[in-house]
């Protein structure tokens, strides 16, 4: 069969590959840090990375990873998805304990960390072609969202040290499949995009401990940049085919023991507006 887009290649049929879940880390302003102590980071990084798989009861995974790989800034690496609820509920609350640990130890390089966690058919056994494929691609895009950098910038950066950002295949698979202990409500949909890049997808933030911007009551002061800094945030059912420009607002109920509260915060033309409550029944974790 060949592929239109390349008419000159030919595509033949393969054994799909096992699914596999994937975690991008990547470290805020690491370009701004000196040369001299880059290679110190990513050490630390490794270190937080597998002293919180530890802690959430994911030794395997810490023993075990598929395709691990530098990216530089941060790492990614592999793992089977029967293992993708203890990474949302276990992994990433301790992760964020981990960094405010380090970065509240005197004499400590302060550390910041994105994480994007997604899921797809990618090969692992053993082979140049490991990791390769459109989960981790999305990954890679994902932990870049515009959104999510927003987010961290509206936290404050000594009580918020992690941002996470799932893809729609976990979240529905695992978050709404009641697979995980976070309660849906605690994740915030948008539609993730990334400067320069053409990628555009449904996504959910999840923010292990809001802090300073994310819990403000009064609106934030509008983005006076041309262009909006973030990508719309896109609350559930709503048709991304609408006109641009078009102001949101939503009332989304979201229980905030552990997640992100954009409470009324604005940025741009984009208006998101959450309230907390503590006596939600069914579900309610």
């Amino acid at each position: 069969m060949t592929n239109p887009a390349h008419s000159d290649r030919t595509f033949r049929g393969m054994p799909l590959p096992d699914h596999r879940g994937v975690v991008v880390l990547d470290q805020e302003a690491f370009t701004q840090q000196p040369g001299s102590i880059q290679a110190e980071f990513a050490t630390v990084i490794r270190e937080l990375t597998d002293e919180a798989l530890s802690r959430a009861g994911l030794e395997s995974v810490r023993e075990n990873k598929l395709f691990l790989r530098d990216s530089g800034d941060g790492f990614v690496f592999g793992c089977s998805p029967k293992h993708l609820p203890g990474l949302l509920d276990q992994f990433l609350p301790e992760l964020q304990a981990g960094l405010a640990r380090h970065n509240t130890t005197p004499g400590s390089r302060q550390l910041r960390l994105r994480a994007a966690i997604a899921c797809g058919p990618l090969p692992a056994e053993g082979g140049p072609s490991d990791g390769y494929g459109a989960a981790r691609n999305e990954a890679h895009r994902l932990v870049d969202a515009g959104m999510l950098k927003w987010a961290m910038a509206e936290a404050s950066p000594g009580a918020t040290h992690l941002g996470a950002i799932v893809s729609d295949r976990v979240y529905q698979d695992v978050v709404v499949g009641r697979y995980c202990a976070l309660h849906p409500d605690r994740f915030v949909k948008i539609i993730a995009t990334v400067p320069g890049k053409t990628f555009h997808a449904p996504a959910w933030i999840y923010v292990p401990a809001p802090s300073g911007g994310l819990l403000t009551v009064p609106p934030a002061p509008p983005c006076s940049s041309p262009e909006p800094a973030v990508p719309s945030a896109l609350p559930a059912g709503e048709d991304p085919t609408r006109a641009p420009g078009a102001r949101i607002r939503t009332d989304t109920v979201q229980d905030v023991g552990q997640g992100v509260a954009l409470a009324n915060s604005s940025t741009g033309d984009v208006t998101l507006s959450f309230t907390t409550t503590t006596d939600r029944e069914g579900l309610r974790q």
